[in-house]
């Protein structure tokens, strides 16, 4: 028999879950948060001044509020090695000094051309950087990390009168849009908090993976920032980044639950896969449902109906997500329920409207549904399947995977429970990029046109990080399959092996690249800290979990169903998975 080696990731259940198993790796008595608790011993005192940070950490006030910390990411690591702003020698520094702002990059800038200030070297050297499509893509996401919604940049393109704009979204480090960020120990925290932002964000898949993202801001602009929230909200476009036909108005008035429009997306549950879920509105519990056909005479087009969907995205009628489901009235509740059977992910999201939705232009709704209607909430319901443990000649073979009642709707650590790993470090600052650049590579001229730098077949930036969760076990294909433009082309930053101890499955020594495995703002989110690079500590690393692990990296891993679950004791491996 031939035996292969994992080319980029350990799943110990993917290769289970079509078969229903699920993928609560953790077991489904164990940790929402994905994994049992490891040790946190340190890599040792770092005395190193890395970015202007000097102190262990920053003093954070206590959690306050959640908010939901799921982002889509989608950036090509194509753009962000290959950009006239982050990548360019001359443009790198100028940019941390200005502020993230319109004016700063305005091809006709109101800055005397003829100055000699700092602030007029810097806006002429950002000039015309915008008009280099890939720049602009990682200008969005730039804008997207730091600056939070109500604040944006835009740029005009004054050749073709063409108008971006960027908007903020998540509010890592809003004071960027006023000022620089280029000193004081907020400006650094400010540069590696970016870093690691759109480190997070890139995708050398081609598509736009939702993940949730863990660390540790400035509390006291948005307390609970990159904290994981009690809810998920329903995704409302696909992972190709197109819109979900369902969700957008109707053009005709349009009735039933398989129409596909006039849908508002709702959260996303979790449920015990094969079980049988029943789902419906209304603040009352479901308890006992049993069909009352009677109850279905008193319809209305203000009924609520519902839809259910695999997965943490929405869905058409008839698409492979749509869940097969039966609509059930149950006795003393005027609105219907659904009845369906868990997916073998374990997840589902629900899509609410009105019976009947008006065409666009009519009375306004929500999101899509153009009808008057409101909902009092929902409420669900669970039970055991009936499927026995199957088996021949008396030996038991398979059996059902262990129930838990639905929850819906689920908290965002319950939705994504795989720890990929932390990323750290920063793209500015003391000779930030690759020693082979010059001022003359990733550059654009006037005309638009861009002379990049040559492949290195080498990290591009040389403060950036990555280290990895306890699922992965090849460094050297996580680093070209998740942080590199190719294959053997330049790479966005440093993998470093594994965050803290890889996975106890072999007798591997502890790595610990971060000392802190669960950061001080919320006890139990599995936030990495205190992560080792350049001979020194780095205290501003953002940490990504997953709902699907082989979502970002561009080969599907190879599963032997011979490997254990997290709480099943180990068994012998044949081949090396240390990092």
């Amino acid at each position: 028999m031939m035996i292969y080696r994992i080319p980029g990731l350990l799943v110990f259940c993917l290769g289970l879950s079509s078969a229903g198993a699920g993928c609560a790796v953790a077991g489904d008595d164990a940790s929402s948060l994905g994994g049992p608790p490891r040790s946190a011993q340190g890599v040792g005192s770092a005395t190193s001044v890395l970015d202007g940070i000097e102190s262990a950490g920053d003093v954070l006030v206590p959690y306050m509020d959640a908010v939901q910390a799921v982002y889509t990411n989608g950036l090509s690591a194509e753009a962000l090695t290959r950009n006239a702003l982050i990548t360019n020698v001359r443009a790198n520094p100028a940019m941390v000094r200005q502020p993230l702002a319109t004016s700063t990059y305005a091809d006709d800038s109101e800055f005397n051309r003829e100055g000699d200030s700092q602030d007029h070297r810097d806006r002429e050297v950002l000039r015309f950087r915008l008009r280099h499509e890939p720049t602009r893509e990682v200008m969005s996401y730039l804008v997207s990390c730091a600056l939070e919604q109500g604040q944006s940049v835009s740029y005009t393109d004054t050749r073709t009168g063409q108008i971006y704009r960027f908007p903020g979204e998540i509010g890592i480090c809003p004071q960027w849009g006023e000022h620089g960020v280029h000193q004081g120990s907020d400006g650094a925290k400010c540069r590696q908090l970016v870093t690691a932002c759109l480190l997070a964000l890139v995708n050398p898949t081609g598509q736009s993976i939702t993940l949730s993202m863990r660390g540790q801001a400035f509390p006291e602009h948005r307390p609970g920032l990159l904290s994981p929230g009690p809810t998920v909200r329903v995704g409302t476009a696909d992972e190709d980044d197109d819109a979900i036909a369902s969700f957008g108005p109707c053009k005709t008035d349009a009735r039933g639950p398989s129409r596909n429009c006039g849908w508002t997306a709702e959260h996303v549950g979790t449920c015990s896969p094969t079980s049988t879920v029943e789902i419906g509105a209304g603040g009352k519990p479901l308890d006992d449902c049993d069909d009352d056909p009677s109850a279905a005479l008193a319809r209305s087009d203000d009924d609520t109906i519902l839809r259910v969907c695999d997965g943490i995205h929405g869905c058409d009628a008839g698409s492979p997500a749509h869940i097969a489901q039966s609509e059930v009235h149950c006795d003393g509740r005027p609105q219907p329920a659904l009845r369906f059977q868990c997916p073998s992910s374990g997840y589902f999201s629900l899509m609410s409207g009105p019976r009947v939705s008006r065409r666009a232009g009519g009375a306004p709704g929500r999101d899509g549904a153009s009808a008057p209607w409101s909902s009092d909430g929902f409420s669900v319901a669970s039970r055991r399947s009936m499927v026995g443990p199957l088996s021949v000649d008396g030996l038991i073979i398979a059996e059902p995977p262990p129930f838990h009642a639905a929850v819906y709707p689920a908290p965002e650590a319950d939705v994504f429970r795989w720890r990929e790993g932390a990323f750290y470090g920063t793209f500015w600052g003391r000779n930030p990029l690759h020693s082979k650049f010059t001022a003359a590579m990733n550059e654009v001229d006037e005309d638009g046109t861009f002379y990049p730098a040559p492949v290195s077949g080498e990290p591009v930036f040389q403060h950036a990080f990555a280290c990895t969760g306890e699922f992965w076990n090849d460094q050297i294909a996580y680093q070209k399959d998740r942080l590199c433009a190719g294959p053997d082309d330049d790479c966005v930053a440093h993998s470093v092996g594994a965050c803290g101890d890889s996975h106890d499955i072999a007798d591997c020594p502890p790595l610990h690249q971060c000392s802190v495995d669960d950061g001080m703002v919320v006890e139990g989110d599995g936030d990495f800290h205190e992560c080792a690079g350049d001979g020194g500590t780095w205290h501003h690393p953002i940490t990504v979990y997953l709902n699907n692990p082989s979502a970002v990296v561009r080969t599907a891993p190879l599963v032997d169903p011979g490997l254990p679950a997290l709480n099943v004791p180990r068994v012998p491996i044949t081949w090396p998975l240390c990092p």
